[in-house]
């Protein structure tokens, strides 16, 4: 039973020796180098990331007059539906390269309107570009 026991212990400590020297010829990266307090100068703070948050959620008030615009030409209370924008808030705060990559409203005239409109509002500048994506839903408020 001790033999047994012994050979699948080296069985598992060979195994392992097999995995680790990928590991151990690894380098470490800045931050690990010097204990993780290194920090990129480019990098989204905590602190953006939530104040990029903040103004989409109290401008998103906003995008719902795409749908209203709709609404005012075709009468359609049963257009509605999520949209998800992509965008990149860059350093300065402009919203650059803003696209819809998802939408179950299947409706371009909206699609483009909720693309300018992000397009136009100013974000918190910041170190770095910064990706976003973002989900509203647009339609009738009852």
């Amino acid at each position: 039973m001790r033999i047994t026991g012994a050979m699948v212990a080296l069985m598992l400590v060979g195994g392992c020796a097999e995995e680790q020297p990928a590991q151990r010829h690894r380098s470490a990266t800045p931050a690990e180098e010097s204990g993780g307090n290194s920090s990129d100068p480019g990098a989204v703070t905590p602190e953006r990331q939530s104040a990029v948050e903040r103004l989409f959620a109290r401008k998103a008030v906003d995008l719902q007059g795409c749908w209203t615009d709709e609404y005012e030409k075709n009468h359609n209370r049963k257009l509605e539906g999520d949209v998800t924008v992509q965008l990149v808030v860059e350093s300065t705060g402009k919203a650059s390269d803003v696209k819809v990559i998802k939408s179950t409203l299947q409706n371009q005239d909206v699609e483009g309107c909720v693309v300018r409109t992000v397009g136009s509002w100013s974000f918190p500048e910041g170190a770095g570009a910064m990706p976003y994506n973002r989900t509203v839903h647009l339609g009738a408020q009852f």
